[in-house]
């Protein structure tokens, strides 16, 4: 449907505006962190729209045709006619040939800044799920049953948790970026930056599929652990001058909060109330077993 392309383009946009809020804050040594929070909101509308006007253009031949290409044949398609656009517009605004660097550079910005649009419109990701309560595995593991809930008080209670993980996950990103500085190697800093950015990435993946219940409390009280070690830490050293040290405040205000967000959505995900979503066993069976007890229904009532 066109109002699932316009919601994928304008999801694919706002990650695109990321990644060049980001690219920014890499490529000049003087932006902070600050100057990202501000640059951000217009990018990410800039992206949004430009996003919502490419998965129009991205919908016009599915919509003529009924044809509907695969992922891989989908992105491709689409990077090669944004390459082609971004090398149409760098002749026109005179790079050119003359200029190889700039117009080389140009048209990746464009091509990369490109890709989230490509690969989130015509796929299956739904970007109203972001308000639902999301999927957990149930049963045994092979069969990748899952279920979900329909209880408005278990989807609140697991919203607090996805949001704040995500709106983290793009704040450490910018501050990594605008941190970021090669002289000082990149061992180190990387280890500083994937550590936290990988319990960000999770934080917010559970939320919308998340491990059996069993396997999501040992993750849960593993990976909390830390942030709660680290939390007590902050609030407890030097007590007498802890409102006048620069990063304790921080690391105890947002180290409470995801504690508190892992609570709350723990105990939903728990004792929440569910119902199947997918099937839990082999398609071909219960397919087979659908289609022969629709036969007798049809025969019992016709008899």
């Amino acid at each position: 449907m066109p109002c699932v392309f316009l919601l994928q383009g304008a999801s694919g946009g706002i990650v695109a505006g990321l990644m060049y809020t980001a690219s920014i804050c890499l490529s000049k040594s003087h932006y902070t962190f600050t100057d990202a929070l501000f640059t951000a909101p217009y990018l990410f509308t800039l992206g949004s729209v430009a996003g919502a006007f490419k998965s129009i253009i991205m919908w016009v031949p599915y919509g003529l045709t009924k044809i509907q290409v695969r992922p891989a044949i989908r992105v491709m398609i689409t990077s090669i006619g944004t390459g082609v656009l971004a090398f149409l517009l760098a002749l026109k605004f005179g790079y050119g040939l003359e200029r190889p660097n700039d117009t080389a550079a140009w048209v990746l910005t464009l091509l990369v800044g490109g890709l989230p649009t490509a690969i989130l419109v015509g796929s299956g990701v739904k970007p109203w799920e972001l308000f639902t309560f999301g999927s957990i595995a149930v049963g045994d593991s092979r069969t990748g049953g899952r279920v979900g809930s329909k209880s408005v008080l278990a989807t609140l209670a697991t919203l607090p948790l996805r949001f704040l993980s995500l709106i983290a996950l793009a704040l450490w990103i910018l501050a990594g970026a605008c941190k970021f500085d090669p002289s000082q190697g990149i061992i180190g800093p990387a280890i500083v930056f994937f550590v936290p950015f990988i319990y960000l990435l999770y934080s917010a993946y559970v939320t919308f599929k998340s491990p059996h219940r069993v396997l999501l409390l040992v993750s849960c009280i593993a990976l909390n652990l830390p942030v709660g070690l680290i939390t007590c830490y902050a609030y407890i050293i030097n007590p007498g001058s802890y409102l006048f040290t620069e990063a304790l405040p921080y690391v105890c205000g947002i180290g409470s909060a995801f504690l508190l967000a892992w609570a709350i959505f723990l105990v939903a995900r728990l004792t929440a109330p569910t119902q199947k979503m997918i099937r839990e066993i082999g398609g071909s069976h219960l397919d087979h077993h659908c289609l022969g007890s629709r036969f007798m229904e049809w025969q019992a009532h016709h008899a």
